[in-house]
């Protein structure tokens, strides 16, 4: 994973590109509004749209559990979450507080660590339990592919019978992150990617191959590989044929034929002038954003953040689900869990009725409406605006994320994918050719 830094200078560089060229005149960008683009200083926050009310201490789902003596809950959490560093962290803090007064004898303690990476949450919860337990949080929030991570190391614990059923059965299924069949954390926030488009230059949306093929536009998604391992943008095609990437005991399930087709797919787009040969020089989404800002595609992949971020600077540009082999509705999301940490049951006992807290429906939304992400509570989407078009679309989009397959276990299935989508759209090999040779790298 690309480290916090890098981004941050990727994507101010090609914020800076954007700009250089939108004070030139671009011809043909007919997307942005007058004097709306963005800062090269600071990217865009999320336009609030108006809400019902989020009293900061509403009613919990179940009466707080008995706290006998003081008891200090500590949650190591990142940044994003800070309330000195972000609106969202500002939020999160009111909810803190308000446990607290809901709760007397506890108190919240949070310390901040890096996200990923030397010094990061996953890292000290490791060096921490080898040296030093007791500093071990009882909580903590953890990125949800280095959650399996943490499972896998038995550094954080189980869930099941410590959270309601009524808050299961509400969540999306993506957002229950389980590992060897038990429940080990709880995402809170949601980014999912999706299609926008140019609405002076598309009359009918496509919804399938064939339509997109048939179009005289140009479709712009990452092909560029995500630090060395293929892109989501391929996963979600290959998934919504129905083929699946592992089986059921986490040994490559990789099918030749779907594979074809995904490759071939990308292989007609890009003789027919559907599919533009820059998709290779995109390796994640704010690259394909920025082309699209500048009018180098009538449609592109993006993820939800980016577009709650941005969308206000924005003319003639909707949203829509990504274009797959039959029109099957299908993405794949990214976010945060919160995990439990400590073994003491009578902590346990504290801590999840905070994790319940946080993800009661109205704090879920408030949380995520400020910080520009999607709730991952089914009826959180009842406190956002009813008018807003873009919340009932993803609603529909989050009822339909495909699982994503366990890091440690995919990593070389990644790898051999991104190869064949290199060696389909360089001309180096056909897409059965490229096919065989990914079905061959992982062992099959």
């Amino acid at each position: 994973m690309e480290n916090e830094t890098s981004s941050t200078v990727k994507r101010m560089t090609t914020l800076c590109s954007v700009l250089l060229v939108a004070a030139v005149g671009l011809a043909g960008c007919d997307l942005l509004t007058g004097s709306s683009l963005p800062s090269p200083e600071k990217t865009p926050t999320v336009t609030t749209v108006p809400v019902k009310t989020m009293p900061s201490a509403s009613p919990t789902p179940s009466p707080p559990p008995a706290v006998s003596s003081a008891i200090t809950l500590t949650l190591w959490t990142t940044e994003a979450f800070s309330p000195q560093d972000s609106d969202g962290g500002q939020v999160l803090a009111q909810q803190w507080q308000a446990f607290e007064a809901a709760h007397p004898n506890v108190t919240i303690e949070h310390v901040l660590k890096k996200p990923y990476g030397k010094g990061g949450v996953l890292d000290f919860l490791g060096t921490a339990r080898a040296a030093a337990p007791t500093v071990l949080p009882d909580l903590a929030i953890l990125d949800t592919l280095e959650l399996y991570k943490a499972a896998e190391s038995g550094l954080i614990q189980p869930l099941d019978g410590l959270i309601s059923s009524e808050l299961e059965q509400d969540l999306f299924p993506f957002a229950l992150r389980s590992f060897n069949g038990q429940l080990m954390g709880i995402q809170f926030d949601a980014d999912i990617e999706h299609l926008v488009y140019n609405t002076n230059k598309i009359d009918s949306l496509p919804i399938t191959w064939r339509e997109v093929l048939s179009d005289s536009v140009t479709y712009i998604f990452p092909a560029g590989g995500d630090g060395g391992s293929v892109n989501d943008a391929f996963l979600i095609q290959y998934l919504a044929i129905g083929e699946q990437l592992l089986d059921k005991s986490g040994r490559p399930a990789l099918d030749k034929d779907g594979l074809t087709q995904v490759l071939q797919f990308y292989q007609d787009g890009l003789e027919a002038g559907a599919i533009s040969p820059s998709v290779l020089q995109f390796e994640d989404l704010d690259d394909c954003w920025f082309a699209y800002l500048s009018a180098q595609a009538a449609m592109a992949n993006v993820s939800s953040a980016r577009y709650l971020a941005d969308r206000e600077m924005l003319k003639n540009t909707s949203f829509a689900a990504i274009p797959t082999r039959d029109g099957n509705v299908g993405t794949l999301a990214k976010g945060w869990a919160l995990a439990i940490v400590t073994e003491d049951p009578a902590r346990q006992a504290v801590a999840a009725p905070l994790i319940e807290w946080l993800l009661e429906p109205e704090r879920n939304a408030g949380w995520n409406l400020v910080a520009g992400h999607l709730p991952t509570r089914r009826t959180a989407f009842d406190y956002l605006a009813t008018t807003d078009p873009y919340f009932p679309f993803a609603r529909q989009q989050l009822e339909h994320v495909y699982p994503r397959p366990m890091p440690f276990a995919y990593e070389k299935i990644g790898r051999a994918l991104q190869k064949a989508v290199q060696d389909v759209l360089t001309g180096e090999a056909s897409p059965q050719e490229a096919a065989d040779a990914a079905l061959t790298t992982v062992g099959k």
